[in-house]
């Protein structure tokens, strides 16, 4: 067992809150928008403010971009906007950072004020290729380019305001589209940065071994090895020679982390641990569960207690024993939960487990 999970010295980091898991898109590499959620008891706002303000009790303040951060995700958060915005405004005055991930299509100049004055901090804006086909195509919308461009103009005149970065997932489609997109984002100067991801099984599907080989999703994999090799190296290359002048927010040893995924996705991606055991990471869900890692049981409701009686209780200390035990090859590791030194090893200290979980 690890002595910060022993001790119960692990400390709440950031918060995932998920307004839905539904969608108005209709993504190739999310199938959220099947998501209904028919039956659920959704937690009303005086019940989300309750707990959050119950987050003072275990956080240890902070200033600048210390400060613990509450990120506003989904499925697409904005079609619950005005649950959202009022939420981003309560988090605001309660001194949190705050972030909001969206396709940008429900992103009008009114809600974008509103955003604003309510104190959003960051907004990361999926755009997955300047070729307007493309982009509808993954998207599953046409008018959707047009949506997240006309977007982009608005948010030129908020800038000083917020930070805003382009969220792109690296894929077969748009793959020879990627060098493009990183020469738009470095020429506007009010898009602070551009933030990659690999493609992975799409959510909310049924878990299956070679996901990547199945007619349903093979399109997606970006199976020529030298093809994607190419573009990693250059984003690699941009990262090296100008640093933050690059706008590349992944790291160099991420970007490598991707090219080996890419060139055998079955390798076992963790060397020491799951990452998310430590990282202080949690997420609640719209029904109001809280959860440190999706494929694991909920360790509380935010309606059962505070923060702290829920983020030290019995539950959760066996949860993050499962976790530090898990030997699923989780993909998550690659994406939003890679951690610097898994992939800064040794080569002969790595180890890899043919075990796919996405």
């Amino acid at each position: 067992m690890l002595k910060g999970i022993e001790n119960n010295t692990i400390k709440p980091r950031s918060a995932i809150l998920l307004s839905t898991l539904g969608c108005n898109l209709r993504c190739k590499m999310c199938f959220h928008w099947q998501n209904k959620e028919e039956g659920i008891t959704r937690p009303t706002l005086k019940e989300w403010k309750d707990f959050i303000d119950s987050f003072s009790e275990v956080l240890n303040g902070g200033t600048g971009d210390d400060r613990f951060t509450i990120v506003f995700g989904g499925g697409e958060p904005l079609v619950f906007a005005e649950e959202v915005i009022e939420l981003i405004s309560f988090c605001t005055g309660r001194g949190y950072k705050t972030s909001l991930a969206t396709n940008g299509y429900l992103l009008d100049i009114a809600r974008l004020r509103r955003l604003i004055n309510a104190g959003l901090n960051y907004v990361g804006l999926s755009l997955d290729s300047l070729d307007e086909v493309t982009h509808d195509y993954l998207r599953g919308v046409r008018g959707s380019y047009k949506k997240v461009m006309e977007t982009l103009v608005r948010l030129k005149e908020f800038n000083k305001y917020i930070r805003i970065v382009i969220n792109t997932i690296i894929m077969a489609p748009n793959l020879d589209g990627i060098m493009k997109l990183v020469d738009y984002v470095r020429g506007k100067e009010h898009i602070s940065s551009i933030l990659f991801q690999a493609i992975v099984q799409p959510f909310h599907t049924q878990v299956q071994e070679d996901w990547q080989k199945k007619a349903e999703y093979s399109f997606l994999w970006p199976s020529d090895t030298k093809a994607v090799n190419y573009v990693i190296d250059r984003l690699i290359e941009l990262k090296e020679t100008n640093g933050s002048l690059g706008k590349i927010d992944n790291s160099v040893s991420q970007l490598k982390a991707f090219k080996a995924y890419f060139e055998n996705p079955d390798r076992f991606i963790k060397t020491l641990k799951c990452n998310a055991v430590e990282s202080g990471f949690f997420t609640i869900g719209p029904d109001g569960s809280i959860n440190l890692c999706p494929y694991m049981e909920s360790i509380g409701d935010i309606r059962e207690g505070s923060l702290k009686s829920i983020w030290y209780s019995e539950r959760a200390l066996k949860t993050r024993e499962k976790m530090l035990n898990c030997r699923r090859n989780c993909h998550h590791l690659i994406n939003c939960w890679f951690e610097e030194e898994l992939h800064e090893q040794k080569k002969d200290k790595c180890y890899f487990r043919s075990n796919q979980e996405m």
